[in-house]
C-alpha cells in the first residue's frame, strides 16, 4: 500500500499551502536554518566544493542574499568548528572560529587532533548556548568537546565510547549520540543511546533498544529517536529530562524517514513515496505531522519529486509557523 494511501485508512490529513523557490543551481544545499526574519541555506558549490551560502526571505519566499567562499560566514551560528587539513597526510586539526561583531572571523587555538579515516568524522550538534563536537579517533581518546556557542572556547571535555558515525542531537539537558544503520559502537546487541550532561566528564548508557536510530532529534528537555528493529519496521520513541524516561510512542513501519524537525511538542518528517516499495525510484515527498506526546501522526502535503530521486529531502528547519525543506534545486515552504 502507498504511504499515502495508508494515511487515507489510518490517519488524518490536514490541508497545508506550498510554496517554493527555485535555488542557485550550482549549488548542493546541505543545511537550512532560521536566520532572522528567514532561513539560511548552506552548501558547497557542485564543482570544486567550496561553501557557499543563500538567504531566503519568507513572507513571500525570494532570495535577499548569496555569497561562495568563507565556510564560516557560510553558517548560522557566530561559532563554527574549522577543519585544517595537513597537506600529504591525513592529519586534521579542529580550530573554533567565531565571526565577531564587526564581521571578522577570528579562529581560536587548536582543540582537537585526529587521523582522517573511513570511521572518523568530526560530529556536531548545536543545543542552548553550545556548541558539541565528538571525533572517536581523537588523538586524546573518543571524546565530546563541550564548547560555548558565544565565545568559542571549550568549556569541558567527556570521555565516550568509540561510536562511528553517531547521530547527535543536544537540548536543555545536554547531548545524545545514537548509532544509525551505518555506524557501529562497542560490544553487541542493542542498539545504544548514550547521554552527555552539561559540565560532565563521562557519557551515561541511557538505554538500548533496536538495531539502529534513523534520526535522533531534541527540544526542550525532550529527545525523539525513530528506532528500527527491522530494514522497514519503525518506533517512535520520546525520552525525558536527563535520566532519559522513555516512551513509546507509535510504531511507524511504512515511514522510513531520515529526516525530522522538532517545533516545541510536534515533530514534522518527510519521507519519500517509493514508485516501486523499493525505494530505486520516488515520485512524492510527504510532509508528515506527529504529536510529539502521543505519537499520532497526519499527513500536511505531498510534493512532487520531478527528478524521482529518492532520499533528497534531508535539508529542513522550522521557522516563522512553517516547515522548509530542500527539494532538488528547490526550498519549499509548507504550513498547516
Amino acid at each position: 500500500m502507498r504511504l499515502a494511501a495508508t494515511f487515507a485508512a489510518a490517519a488524518a490529513i490536514t490541508s497545508a499551502h506550498v510554496t517554493s523557490i527555485q535555488l542557485p543551481r550550482n549549488l548542493s544545499f546541505y543545511d537550512v536554518e532560521p536566520a532572522g526574519s528567514g532561513v539560511l541555506l548552506s552548501g558547497e558549490t557542485v564543482i570544486g566544493a567550496t561553501c557557499g551560502f543563500v538567504r531566503v526571505g519568507l513572507a513571500p519566499l525570494r532570495i535577499t542574499g548569496r555569497g561562495l567562499g568563507s565556510c564560516v560566514r557560510s553558517s548560522a551560528h557566530r561559532v563554527t568548528p574549522v577543519l585544517v587539513r595537513r597537506p600529504g597526510s591525513f592529519a586534521v586539526r579542529v580550530r573554533i572560529a567565531r565571526v565577531e561583531a564587526a564581521g571578522r572571523v577570528v579562529e581560536g587555538p587548536v582543540v582537537m587532533r585526529f587521523q582522517e579515516s573511513v570511521d572518523t568524522h568530526l560530529a556536531l550538534a548545536y543545543g542552548p548556548r553550545t556548541l558539541w563536537l565528538y571525533e572517536a579517533g581523537a588523538a586524546a581518546g573518543p571524546e565530546v568537546l563541550q564548547v560555548s556557542a558565544v565565545t568559542g572556547r571549550v568549556e569541558q571535555t567527556a570521555r565516550v565510547p568509540r561510536l562511528v558515525r553517531p547521530l547527535l542531537a543536544a537540548d536543555d539537558d545536554g547531548l545524545w549520540l545514537a548509532i544509525p544503520p551505518n555506524g557501529t559502537a562497542p560490544g553487541t546487541g542493542a542498539s545504544p543511546l548514550y547521554h552527555v550532561a552539561p559540565n560532565a566528564r563521562t557519557a551515561v548508557l541511557v538505554r538500548r533498544g533496536g538495531r539502529a536510530v534513523l534520526w535522533l532529534v531534541a527540544a526542550g528537555r525532550s529527545v525523539w529517536a525513530d528506532v528500527i528493529s527491522k530494514t522497514l519496521h519503525g518506533e517512535i520513541w520520546r525520552l525525558d529530562g536527563a535520566a532519559g524516561t522513555a516512551h513509546a510512542l507509535a510504531s511507524f513501519p511504512e515511514l522510513g524517514t531520515w529526516t525530522a524537525v522538532p517545533h516545541g511538542s510536534t515533530l514534522w518528517t518527510l519521507a519519500d513515496e517509493p514508485v516501486d516499495q523499493r525505494f530505486q525510484a520516488c515520485d512524492a515527498e510527504h510532509v508528515i505531522r506527529v504529536d510529539g506526546a502521543t505519537g499520532r501522526r497526519s499527513l500536511v502535503a505531498s510534493v512532487p519529486i520531478r527528478s524521482r530521486q529518492c532520499g533528497t529531502g534531508t535539508a529542513a528547519t522550522f521557522a516563522d509557523g512553517a516547515l522548509e525543506f530542500v527539494l532538488g534545486s528547490r526550498l519549499y515552504r509548507v504550513s498547516a
